[in-house]
C-alpha cells in the first residue's frame, strides 16, 4: 500500500510542477513589466513643466532709450538749420514799378575815365519782362598816361566826351536762383537788356548837331534782399557815332560802363503770391 500510495502521490504533483513554475515565471513578468514604463512617465512630465526663460538680448540689439527733449534754444538751432530744397522767390515783379539810381564808371578807356551818376526806371509787364528808361550825366576825367603819351610821344589823342545820355531799353530776365553766401541764402535775379536812345558830347554840342543816335547793349544782376529792394549791378555798352573835336572824321565809340546801385520797387509788396 505505501509503495502504491507513492506512485499515486507522484502522479498527482507530475502536472503540477510546472504549472507552479510557470506562474512563478509570470510573476517575474509582472515585476519586470514595470521596468520600460518609467521613460515614459519621465517624458510625460517633461512635457508637463514649464519651458525655461529665454537669456535676455545682448545690449546691441536691447531698444535705445528714448531721446531727451530739445531744450528751445536747440529747438531753435535745428530749426534754423532746416532749408527748402525748392523756397518761393523772394519777390515778384509783375505789374511793379523799378526806381534804380546808379553811380557808373567806364572800365575800356586807358586814357580817359567817364564818371557819373544815373536814374533808371522800369514797368513789368511780366516777372520776366520790363520796359525801361535810363538818364545818365558824366564827366571825363584824364589819366596819367594822357600826359605821358603827349610829353614822351608827343602823341596827339581824339577821345570822345560824352556830357548825358539818354536810354530806353527792353529788359529781360531769364535767371532766378539762389546761392549760399556767409552761412546764408542770398537770391540773384540776373537779366539782359538792349534799346536804343541818344547821347549827347562836347563835338556835338561844339558843331550843334544835337545829340547823336545810340544803341545800348548789357547784362545785369540783382542780389534780392527784401520784397521791395536789392542790389543792383549791370554792365552796359553804349555805342555811338561820334566827330571829335579837331577831327574831320567820324569813328564808333563804345561807351562800356559798370554799373552798381540799388533798386526799390513800388508797391512795396508783391502781390499775386497764389499764382506763384
Amino acid at each position: 500500500m505505501n509503495r502504491l500510495q507513492a506512485v499515486l502521490l507522484a502522479l498527482f504533483l507530475a502536472p503540477a510542477a510546472p504549472a507552479l513554475a510557470q506562474n512563478q515565471e509570470e510573476g517575474l513578468g509582472l515585476d519586470l513589466s514595470g521596468d520600460p514604463q518609467k521613460p515614459q512617465q519621465e517624458e510625460t512630465e517633461a512635457a508637463a513643466e514649464p519651458p525655461a526663460e529665454e537669456p535676455p538680448l545682448p545690449s546691441s540689439v536691447a531698444e535705445a532709450p528714448p531721446a531727451e527733449p530739445l531744450t528751445p534754444a536747440e529747438r531753435d538751432v535745428t530749426l534754423d538749420d532746416r532749408v527748402k530744397s525748392v523756397q518761393r522767390k523772394v519777390y515778384l515783379k509783375k505789374n511793379r514799378f523799378e526806381l534804380a539810381p546808379f553811380v557808373t564808371l567806364s572800365v575800356n578807356d586807358p586814357y580817359y575815365t567817364k564818371l557819373g551818376t544815373a536814374v533808371r526806371g522800369a514797368y513789368y509787364l511780366a516777372d520776366t519782362l520790363a520796359i525801361a528808361g535810363r538818364f545818365s550825366i558824366m564827366q571825363v576825367l584824364p589819366e596819367d598816361d594822357v600826359r605821358i603819351a603827349k610829353s614822351t610821344f608827343q602823341s596827339r589823342i581824339f577821345y570822345s566826351v560824352p556830357q548825358w545820355s539818354a536810354m530806353g531799353d527792353v529788359e529781360w530776365s531769364p535767371l532766378y536762383g539762389k546761392v549760399a553766401f556767409l552761412n546764408d541764402i542770398l537770391h540773384f535775379d540776373a537779366y539782359l537788356l538792349g534799346g536804343l536812345g541818344v547821347v549827347n558830347t562836347e563835338a556835338a554840342t561844339d558843331y550843334k548837331v544835337g545829340p547823336l543816335p545810340a544803341a545800348d547793349l548789357g547784362i545785369g544782376m540783382r542780389f534780392v534782399a527784401r520784397d521791395f529792394f536789392a542790389v543792383n549791378v549791370a554792365l552796359i555798352n553804349t555805342t555811338y557815332v561820334d566827330r571829335p573835336n579837331f577831327t574831320s572824321k567820324g569813328a564808333t565809340q563804345n561807351l562800356m560802363t559798370l554799373n552798381a546801385g540799388i533798386s526799390i520797387f513800388f508797391p512795396l509788396k508783391s502781390t499775386g503770391r497764389d499764382a506763384e
